[in-house]
């Protein structure tokens, strides 16, 4: 069957995943591009192609995403670029007659790696000439359809769909990539991806359009249905793909662990069928497995394959069971359950008391917690809120959101700095003029991800010159995890780095023992994740972070009480006083989307089943859950900081003022009975 026949005919089809992390997943080096492996490493590439043709997939892409001329010439490899893409082909279709299936070949293109002018130094002719060198290539290769993908920009994305039409008149299939904001690195949202489509002759459209990367399955599907709408309105009739990644990545260590899992991914596919969407596959982080549970979900809904290739499939699933293939092909890390115990009834957290154990070996406070921070208020419940900095000019609503969570009773507002690498306001500007403003106190998140060592020293002097004195100390999300893929990450030093130097101005010097004249007073933040798929990893983070001089830590968003307990037994015990994260819930699907797509966030089966049975007052049940947790924790931790979904400030000042009344309760019991 031909491209052309399986894209008319199949209303649903599985396409692979993820290459790129895969190969590094397998032990392949970031060092060098991963389409040079096609020379100097085919088997490894062919190994992938292999257990995603066995997964299931009917369509593979080649290992040619950055294999233009323009990406390799960073490498000094731009004179290699027919050898390159002739030999992905190659390894590609050498996998499919191992296999002997009929899976389809994508030559698969990614954006040139530079911005077109005015944003960047390319003209479209320079471009177009690049990417038809890629074409060329592909089609000498022998490819049955090109896969356009990752593009940000559509301008580029039409060159690349012109380079294709003027050499062949093979399947294109073309997607771009969305924030979970739904914008694009330079803006485009999916309706100005639809109108871009419409500027091209019906006889020059790709056959399929749709969204890759960017984000994980639940904003993808947003972005597909938003490009659905548009390209209706326009008159434009095309088919639709929708390739996510396995949700936003975490650090782990010196490495990137994607978080959704497999069983999420064969959940959503039910989602994007119905949506329209024929094409379906994986992007960054997914894995054969993610494949395998999608191959499944299509087959339950009535989308099988062709009983010969079915029976092949299934003959090699007996094999790869026999032979215990299954630990040789693990999702990523992150993909696995966390050892959490599971809470009964509505979310219930059973409590116990950390063992009395001396503090880490070698734990010692660098230098003293300033006395005018709130965290030396002896007995005081701390309650602090996280807001982030607005996407524009205007502070009002922030400073508005500061000054509301004030009067309901916070200490605090803990300031994000760009999170997700998303673009926003200078933190250290929003958290000045909330200080200006609002009369309340900031924590500040400072990340090392934008400032050299000079830049992050003269930020901080000028902190403490206008009063920001709490810290928290964070290495930031990568840029390509947000809407600046193209944007350079600077990572001079790491978070533990930053507490190094933090220490350092509290003492009087920088980083080079030079004087600044007068010791800071800043009060030392870190973040820790007491939920860490690597719990061992994190412990030994955290303890080097403590040591280095941290004054307090704050805590990844927790919906049990016995996971911070657990962590702390392994500690031994934390020195500095603890801010436990507490997110309120809105919904079952918030809650789904924030186990399986957002880094760091770990909610019990048992509570996200207690939000579906809520339905409508599933809102109201995130809250009463925070708020026993918070209330739980309240023995073993300084105090809570409250992370409001979607911004939404009243909702936070519900709870501050709900914490309040019943810290405030319980004092006063103790009071009564001499306690």
């Amino acid at each position: 069957m031909t491209a052309q026949e399986l894209l008319a005919g199949r209303p649903a089809i599985l396409a692979d995943g993820a290459m790129g992390t895969e190969l590094h997943r397998r032990g392949a080096s970031l060092e060098v591009p991963f389409d040079l492996l096609n020379l100097t490493d085919p088997d490894r590439v062919r190994q992938v192609h292999l257990d995603y043709i066995f997964a299931g997939a009917e369509l593979i892409t080649t290992n040619t995403f950055g294999a233009n001329p323009i990406r390799l010439a960073s490498h000094g490899l731009a004179e290699r670029t027919r050898a390159i893409n002739l030999e992905g082909v190659k390894i590609a279709r050498h996998a499919r007659e191992i296999a002997g299936l009929p899976v389809l070949i994508a030559g698969d293109i990614g954006p040139v790696g530079k911005a077109l002018q005015p944003l960047g130094p390319l003209s479209e002719q320079e471009v177009l000439d690049a990417l038809r060198r890629q074409v060329e290539a592909l089609l000498a290769g022998g490819v049955d359809l090109f896969l356009i993908e990752t593009q940000s920009d559509p301008r580029e994305l039409l060159l690349a769909v012109r380079a294709v039409r003027e050499l062949s008149r093979l399947p294109v299939v073309a997607e771009m990539s969305f924030s979970a904001e739904g914008r694009a690195l330079y803006g485009a949202s999916p309706r100005q991806m639809a109108a871009a489509i419409q500027e091209l002759a019906a006889d020059q459209r790709p056959q399929v359009v749709g969204v890759n990367c960017g984000a994980g399955p639940a904003p993808v599907l947003e972005a597909i249905l938003q490009l659905r709408q548009a390209l209706a309105d326009g008159g434009v009739e095309v088919r639709l793909s929708a390739m996510p990644n396995a949700g936003h990545p975490t650090r782990v260590g010196d490495r990137w662990i994607y978080m959704a899992i497999p069983s999420y991914f064969g959940e959503f596919v039910r989602r994007f069928v119905e949506a329209g969407v024929q094409l379906v596959g994986g992007c960054c982080g997914t894995t054969p497995e993610h494949i395998r549970a999608m191959r499944r979900a299509l087959d339950e809904m009535g989308h099988t394959l062709p009983e010969p290739w079915a029976q092949a499939l299934r003959e090699h699933e007996a094999r790869r069971a026999a032979a215990g293939a299954g630990a040789g092909a693990r999702p990523f890390v992150a993909g696995e359950p966390r050892g959490a115990p599971a809470a009964a009834g509505q979310g219930a957290v059973q409590v116990r008391a950390p063992r009395a154990q001396a503090a880490p070996e070698a734990v010692a406070v660098s230098s003293p917690l300033p006395e005018d921070s709130v965290f030396a208020r002896r007995g005081h419940f701390i309650v602090s809120v996280e807001l982030d900095p607005p996407r524009g000019p205007v502070p009002q609503k922030v400073v508005e959101g500061a000054r509301a969570v004030k009067e309901a009773g916070a200490d605090l507002v803990n300031v994000g700095d760009s999170p997700m690498a998303q673009v926003r306001m200078s933190s250290l500007a929003t958290a000045h003029l909330i200080r200006q403003q609002a009369g309340i106190e900031t924590i500040l998140h400072f990340t090392t991800r934008d400032r050299n060592l000079m830049g992050i020293q003269a930020d901080l002097l000028g902190a403490h010159a206008i009063g920001v004195r709490h810290i928290l100390a964070l290495t930031g999300d990568p840029p390509a995890l947000g809407n600046y893929a193209h944007a350079t990450a600077v990572y001079d030093v790491d978070s533990i780095g930053l507490v190094h130097i933090l220490t350092q101005l509290n003492h009087g010097v920088d980083v080079a023992g030079r004087s600044i004249g007068q010791p800071t007073r800043f009060a030392i933040g870190v973040a820790v994740n007491p939920a860490s798929p690597e719990v061992e990893t994190e412990l030994a983070r955290f303890r080097r972070k403590l040591q280095a001089g941290a004054h307090f830590a704050m805590t990844q968003p927790l919906f049990e009480v016995e996971v911070l307990l657990r962590f702390l037994d392994r500690l031994g015990g934390c020195p500095v006083p603890v801010l436990l994260g507490v997110l309120p819930l809105r919904s079952y699907q918030h809650a789904e989307y924030l186990h399986n797509e957002v880094p760091g966030i770990f909610i019990p089966e048992p509570l996200r089943e207690d939000l579906r049975r809520a339905g409508d007052g599933a809102e109201q049940l995130g809250l009463e859950i925070a708020l026993r947790v918070a209330l739980e924790a309240r023995p073993y931790v300084a105090g809570v900081y409250i992370i409001p979904s979607f911004g939404r400030y009243e909702q936070a000042c519900q709870l501050v003022r709900a914490l309040r009344q019943a810290v405030g309760r319980a004092a006063g019991q103790g009071r009564a009975t001499g306690a």
